[in-house]
């Protein structure tokens, strides 16, 4: 046995641990059961509120709380004696006295933790006077409701608040049978300057007293048709998620990796404008234009006035194709492939960001290192520098992650940029240029600092070159790759930049003859999209809902799969290729993407080439160490194009 194992008995079970468990943590190791727990949560700081893992060490008499009392080598406990059942009893008695848990009228009946393990204790009635006052029910927010008669005080949501989120927004306000959940030391939750609308809270609740409101009566997790486990398709975070389906809708979105650094949580898009897409009107037939109108038509004959128009304007060079960054890298593929074949141009939404990030990254990747580094690690860093970045705009669990460094793993937080810190009171230094000596002096003490970019600092090459070329000079290392973090908002941008990426930009240039557009439809198109669109002279839009601008802007409307309907996978921040599952059964008679590629080849009259690209966790893994990273001259000239952020430079003996 090693020093760090310990070995204790577990209702005479032998079970093994390392010494710092706690007994629950050895229980769970061991796959004990028959420890109840309520305000226990993994990942969470335990805090034995409710008493319900109360466990009896053998010959001692005595009760101890299983999530908080550290194991023993040779300790002994049991877990189910009747004198043990007989007390958990009688606390569950007291939290139905203390709240209104009249379970008949709470949407969570039947999805409620108190209700479950009232049922196992065989809890029938309750020998107790009812002593709870009337507690207001918090209706503030439009999303999220607080109803404080079912508060059981477990402080899971205040510990997930603080933990998980990092924005500390609820805490506990007076104390005894009247203490309450406030947010922002006494302001209600839609009143909060703090809260993020993430919706953590609710997914943690155990009872009925932090719901969804929107969600609160569409069906309880047991009474569902289907449970998915996929990933959140909106943006490059990839955060794994479980989806619950009822009658062809899909009713609950939440957070399932509770063991990784997210600790399960989401973001507010994704928690609630996903189970709301399933809902949108949808496009399910082809349409065609006439006049001011659409007229529906086959797919056969969509397909031919699509082919005319390819084959009129083949080979004029004015032919182009706008792509989701929201498509999997299998749709990608293909679409790389229909372009050889028919010759047009593509181009990505937000493809002039790209185009200037991966000109910036090409000499680092040349050298055969990753030019950043994975979203969580920015927890592992001990100085996080934002470079003209609002990580709370584009990837809020990303924010999550600055906050929870700075507040409880003691990061220290610069802002750098012409307008003020997103996030103030927690940042420690504020300056306009990455190069004040007040921040490289900080520097000098950081041992793993990372540097978040902004989107006006990635659509710049000469600047993306110039923050690698500091994070090298300040050894800014992860295992991964380069201690940056860029944020790209949407789902597969790294897979985009690998796949379709065109070599100019010609979006906002002269109008094209055909434009070809495939939309997820689950983000906004840019204004520089839409005008591209209007002014083309044919455009072709697939999209799976009927929503304008989009909607309005083409000539030939064809169905799509709704991000619930595809599979697939996306390149994420987080350094790896997630899988993107099926949900609910395509639209009857829906063409796939390729499908309907692969038709418009034949009607041209040439042959599409078999897909094939190397997955993008692939193209930017590191293939050195990333401390043997070089740093990389710039132009002097193309210097002056960089912002005021990152003017400025290194010295030359660097």
């Amino acid at each position: 046995m090693s020093n760090s194992e310990i070995r204790m008995f577990i209702d005479g079970k032998e079970c093994v641990g390392s010494r710092g468990d706690t007994i629950l943590e050895v229980a769970k190791k061991n796959d004990v059961t028959s420890i109840p727990t309520l305000c226990w949560m993994k990942g969470l700081s335990s805090i034995g509120a409710c008493r319900m893992c109360v466990v009896e060490p053998e010959g001692s008499g005595r009760m101890l709380t299983a999530c908080t009392s550290p194991a023993e080598d040779g300790l002994r406990v049991n877990t189910s004696t009747e004198n043990l059942v007989s007390y958990r009893r009688q606390v569950l008695e007291l939290l139905f006295a203390g709240r209104n848990h009249f379970c008949m009228f709470c949407s969570q009946s039947g999805d409620c933790d108190l209700q479950t393990l009232a049922i196992e204790h065989g809890m029938d009635s309750v020998r107790y006077p009812f002593l709870y006052a009337p507690f207001e029910n918090d209706t503030t927010d439009v999303r999220i409701q607080a109803d404080h008669n079912r508060c059981i005080l477990c402080q899971r949501c205040v510990r997930t608040c603080s933990e998980k989120v990092g924005t500390c927004t609820l805490g506990m306000k007076k104390r005894g049978w009247i203490m309450t959940i406030e947010a922002d030391f006494g302001s209600t939750i839609g009143q909060s300057d703090t809260c993020v609308e993430c919706g953590a809270c609710a997914q943690v609740c155990p009872t009925g007293t932090i719901t969804l409101r929107n969600l609160a009566y569409r069906g309880r997790r047991r009474d569902c048709d289907a449970v998915v486990d996929t990933i959140c398709p909106i943006c490059a975070m990839g955060c794994a998620i479980k989806v619950y389906v009822r009658t062809g809708s899909i009713v609950r979105v939440e957070g399932t990796n509770v063991n990784g650094p997210d600790g399960g949580q989401l973001c507010a898009e994704g928690r609630f404008a996903l189970p709301y897409s399933s809902e949108q009107p949808r496009v399910v037939h082809p349409m065609v234009r006439t006049g001011s109108t659409f007229r529906t038509v086959s797919w056969g004959e969509a397909i031919d006035v699509i082919g005319s128009k390819l084959k009129e304007h083949r080979g004029s060079g004015k032919m182009g194709a706008l792509i989701s960054s929201l498509a999997t890298d299998e749709e990608l593929a293909v679409f790389s492939s229909f372009r050889e074949a028919v010759g047009i141009r593509t181009a990505n939404y937000n493809d002039g960001s790209l185009r200037g990030f991966y000109a910036g990254i090409k000499p680092f990747v040349d050298q055969g290192v990753c030019p950043f580094t994975a979203a969580h690690n920015i927890l592992n860093a001990d100085m996080i520098v934002l470079v003209e970045a609002d990580p709370q705009k584009i990837l809020p669990v990303a924010a999550s992650y600055v906050r929870v460094a700075v507040l409880h793993r003691a990061a220290r937080l610069i802002h750098v940029g012409s307008g003020a810190t997103p996030f103030p009171g927690i940042t420690d230094l504020e300056v306009k240029n990455l190069f004040d000596p007040k921040l490289t002096g900080m520097l000098k003490g950081a041992k793993k600092p990372v540097f978040l970019l902004g989107a006006s600092v990635l659509s710049n090459p000469v600047a993306v070159t110039k923050a690698l070329n500091f994070a090298i000079e300040h050894r800014a290392f992860f295992g991964d790759g380069l201690g940056i973090v860029p944020l790209l908002g949407h789902s597969n941008v790294l897979g985009a930049m690998n796949t379709i990426m065109s070599k100019e930009d010609w979006l906002g240039g002269e109008e094209q003859d055909f434009l070809y557009v495939y939309s997820t439809g689950m983000v906004p198109e840019s204004s520089k999209a839409l005008s591209a669109m209007s002014r083309s002279g044919f455009t072709v839009i697939q999209t799976p809902f009927l929503l304008p601008p989009i909607s309005n802007l083409g000539d030939v409307l064809l169905p799509a799969p709704a991000w619930f309907e595809r599979s697939g996978h996306l390149c994420t921040l987080e350094g790896e290729r997630r899988q993107l599952s099926k949900i609910l059964d395509p639209v009857r008679g829906l063409k796939g993407f390729g499908e309907v590629l692969q038709a418009l080849c034949e009607k041209v009259g040439v042959k599409m080439g078999n897909p094939s690209t190397s997955p993008c966790e692939n193209v930017f893994a590191s293939k050195i160490s990333p401390d043997l990273a070089k740093q990389v001259e710039v132009d002097e000239e193309l210097e002056r194009s960089t912002q005021p952020a990152l003017a400025g430079r290194l010295p030359r003996e660097a």
